[in-house]
């Protein structure tokens, strides 16, 4: 089968991101039309693929030449949140297969239409939950699921960008707090039942919509505890950590992405380096890996069972929507 055609709405830090990926690491796909509101930045990458595919690469003036583009066959969204649900919208109408990046909307009413929309479509719609595919986070789940450390108990997450100047407390949810409902469904296989917020001490490079430092509190179905403190303006560092406090042991992912396991009076070795500055040099692999499944699942027609869908994505944004209504 010839290569998958590939288009990307929006060429920021995620788009191209996802079209750099596709260029140089995953074989079957090529990307041949992007669009973006920053001409400049959009002619800039097209000349940079280019330039390493040798593919020619349209550049669109609207999403929704891009989504009619006869040399485009699937489609990347990362697009601002408030605009997935329209330009998701607008994929499926056309017949696209597409990855969206999460969320799949900030308010859950617009993701129950837009699920339902790619529910009925056929295609392969897939949200970008990349943490499925690093393989910290899979060998946590195997370690969970192994039954040697009892039940888990609580989920402690950490998750800490470096600067976020347009930030507001409720993207602090519906942006970074969803990616860890999501990775705690698929780790548990169980959906979430409560969500609230607590304020720490405000930093003072949070803007006037931004409460900053903030901790998430949830309960799953089983009673599950899982805690999210969250930094939109750390400054030192990229952060993401999670810890599975099990019944008998402590099950870790630690900022670079090793697992340590403590266990039967043991303290394993701890991982250290330098941080990175945001999420693509710490998930690059998994990034790699989504793609390379969502790729592999369009061509041979066969879904890969951990790509996220239009259901995951629903799931998340109605969980992350109690934690938005506390903060009322």
């Amino acid at each position: 089968m010839s290569d998958l055609r590939v288009g990307i709405i929006g060429v920021g830090i995620m788009g191209a991101g996802h079209a750099r990926y596709l260029t140089e690491h995953v074989d079957g796909a090529v990307v041949t039309a992007l669009f973006d509101l920053d001409g400049p930045r959009m002619d800039s990458l097209a000349k940079e693929l280019s330039a390493k595919s040798g593919a020619s690469i349209n550049q669109h003036a609207s999403v929704e030449a891009l989504v009619s583009d006869a040399n485009v066959d699937a489609v990347i969204i990362c697009s601002p949140d408030p605009l997935h649900p329209e330009h998701l919208t607008l994929a499926i109408s056309a017949g696209k297969h597409t990855l969206c990046e999460k969320p799949l909307a900030p308010k859950s009413a617009d993701a129950k239409k837009v699920a339902e929309l790619a529910n009925a479509s056929g295609l392969n719609i897939t949200l970008g939950f990349m943490r499925r595919f690093d393989p910290s986070y899979i060998e946590l789940k195997k370690e969970i699921q192994s039954g040697k450390y009892g039940k888990v108990l609580h989920l402690r997450c950490i998750s800490r960008n470096v600067s976020s100047p347009t930030a507001t407390t409720a993207m602090l949810l519906t942006n970074v707090a969803v990616h860890e409902v999501d990775i705690a469904r698929w780790l548990l296989g169980e959906e979430f039942v409560s969500m609230s917020t607590v304020a720490m001490k405000r930093t003072k490079f949070a803007n006037d919509q931004l409460q900053d430092p903030l901790t998430v509190l949830a309960h799953t179905e089983s009673g599950v505890l899982m805690t999210v403190d969250i930094a939109a303006n750390s400054t030192y560092g990229y952060e993401v950590r999670m810890e599975a406090l099990m019944e008998n042991g402590s099950l870790e992912i630690d900022n670079l992405g090793g697992l340590s396991i403590s266990y039967d009076f043991n303290l394993p070795p701890r991982t250290h380096g330098k941080l990175y500055e945001n999420w693509m040099g710490r998930f690059e692999q998994a990034y790699i890996n989504e793609l390379t499944a969502w790729v592999g699942s369009i061509k041979s027609g066969v879904r890969h069972p951990d790509l996220a869908t239009a259901n995951d994505g629903l799931a998340s944004s109605i969980a992350c929507e109690m934690g938005v209504a506390s903060l009322k």
